[in-house]
């Protein structure tokens, strides 16, 4: 890995320094490293995911689409 900025030479050498920077409602916290600014958030279970703007709209998109399909349930068509 090539750095491209001074910035991110001590991420690459020694890793990210995450600081909290908010908790959400659904008990996921965002950390923030404090060299780079690089934002990733935790899951339920602790994992880390990248949180980038392609990667929350398509998490806000599929969130929606599993709410339109709970609130519609699929009738029954008895033969």
């Amino acid at each position: 890995m090539k750095p491209t900025s001074t910035r991110v030479l001590p991420c690459a050498i020694f890793g990210h320094n995450y600081e909290r920077s908010k908790t959400n409602m659904d008990h996921t916290i965002e950390l923030t490293c404090s060299n780079c600014g690089t934002t990733t958030v935790t899951d339920h279970h602790g994992n880390f995911e990248t949180n980038t703007v392609q990667n929350s709209q398509i998490k806000d998109t599929l969130e929606e689409l599993y709410r339109l399909t709970r609130r519609y349930p699929k009738t029954k068509i008895a033969i």
